[in-house]
């Protein structure tokens, strides 16, 4: 039986309805959910789990995003999940991602992808050991029935406010615009749907999506 090591990435788990439907499609999927656990993500194991990046110039901006607000972390497991979870999400970047795509959908703008998965059995395995030892995720009986239950708690809710993030963030870049009143925004719209989400996380989250948006207009 396959396993993969997902991570609902905190543009999707501070919004607490998206991160509820992401997780509902990939059960829906017969996903089997053998480890959840909704947790903030440490500097080392971020550094870590992005490791084949570390020399690439975006590194330090992949460890402030992760680590910016919690995540929903998780092993699915049920055969083929590894590929079907990556169908599931779409591409890497959500401008190439198919509009019925969980990235597609769900995703705000280039890598900001709303989730993680393995890429291989390889990958899976040495992830499922790192956030075990260094993120404390745990299996257990009962992680599928605590996953249900968040998706019941916020599913419902239908706060999805995609569409007003993603088209803030796009059209900053091609304005060009790092004014104070972007970022003011995001606040804004990030804490719309963050039940239970400490301001600092949701101020954190906001201020790794605007250096996203000012590091792509020094790159143009």
């Amino acid at each position: 039986m396959e396993r993969s090591l997902v991570v609902i990435k905190p543009d999707g788990a501070i919004r607490r309805t998206v991160g509820a439907l992401v997780l509902k499609d990939l059960m829906g999927r017969g996903y089997h959910v053998k480890a959840f656990k909704e947790m903030k993500v440490s500097e080392s194991l971020a550094k870590l789990h992005y490791d084949i990046h570390k020399e690439k110039p975006f590194f330090p901006w992949l460890v402030q995003f992760i680590t910016s607000a919690r995540v929903l972390a998780m092993i699915l497991e049920a055969d083929g999940v590894i590929q079907g979870v990556r169908d599931a999400l779409g591409a890497t970047f959500v401008q190439k991602a198919a509009p019925g795509s969980l990235r597609g959908k769900y995703g705000i703008w280039a890598g900001v992808n709303i989730a993680h998965a393995s890429d291989a059995p390889e990958t899976a395995t040495t992830e499922t050991v790192l956030w075990t030892k260094e993120g404390g995720l745990v299996e257990s009986d009962d992680a599928e029935n605590i996953a249900k239950d968040y998706v019941e708690r916020y599913a419902p809710r239908n706060l999805d406010f995609t569409k007003e993030i993603r088209a803030l963030v796009e059209s900053s870049i091609d304005v060009n615009d790092t004014s104070s009143a972007v970022l003011e925004s995001l606040e804004d719209l990030f804490g719309r749907d963050s039940e239970g989400v400490d301001e600092s996380e949701i101020k954190a989250l906001s201020l790794a999506v605007f250096d996203f948006i000012k590091e792509e207009i020094e790159k143009k």
